[in-house]
């Protein structure tokens, strides 16, 4: 896994004899994950790797890249995605959102990439009150008002580094929860 072990618990602290608890941890295996064309309706759920956990578990999450939270409660959502293109000319517009229960909470974020070649990160971190039975998806757009380029892509080290540098996923997903020490 990208960050470390789940189900292990870190960031204790003294004062409140809290530490937070890593209930999922999850990267994208997918070499890039791209709308079809420009859009709401070519809107994609981003997918973080192989399915996990299950139906007993504090939370699961699907092939799909669809978390169900069995436990409700304070949750820490971590999110990054590495968002890029490639192809022609003209500005790429990308939006991205979080869904609970298929509606959108919060913000829309959202990146200009007027380079053929442009690639960044966005990260999220969150604290959430999920109720019991709750889902949670993550949405990736191109906006009408740019060019049908982006997404999020996986980066590969050259034959350099390979072997002794780990890909950098095109998407990672953690979701963590308070726990008493």
């Amino acid at each position: 896994m990208g960050w470390g072990d789940p189900k292990t618990i870190e960031e204790f602290d003294p004062q409140t004899g809290m530490a937070v608890d890593r209930i999922l941890e999850a990267e994208s295996a997918l070499a890039n994950q791209q709308p079809a064309g420009l859009g709401l309706a070519n809107a994609i759920q981003l997918s973080f790797g192989a399915a996990q956990f299950g139906p007993t578990d504090p939370v699961q999450i699907d092939a799909n890249g669809l978390v169900t939270f069995n436990e409700g409660g304070f949750r820490r959502i971590k999110l990054v995605l590495q968002i890029g293109r490639t192809g022609a000319s003209g500005t790429s517009v990308l939006f991205f959102r979080l869904l609970v229960n298929g509606v959108q909470i919060g913000r829309s974020l959202s990146n200009k990439l007027s380079n053929a070649d442009d690639e960044r990160y966005i990260e999220v971190d969150n604290w959430f009150n999920v109720p019991p039975g709750a889902t949670l998806s993550v949405e990736c757009m191109r906006d009408n008002a740019g060019s049908n380029f982006g997404g999020v892509f996986r980066d590969e080290p050259t034959d350099e580094g390979a072997g002794t540098w780990n890909a950098a996923p095109c998407c990672l997903l953690r979701v963590e929860r308070w726990e008493a020490a």
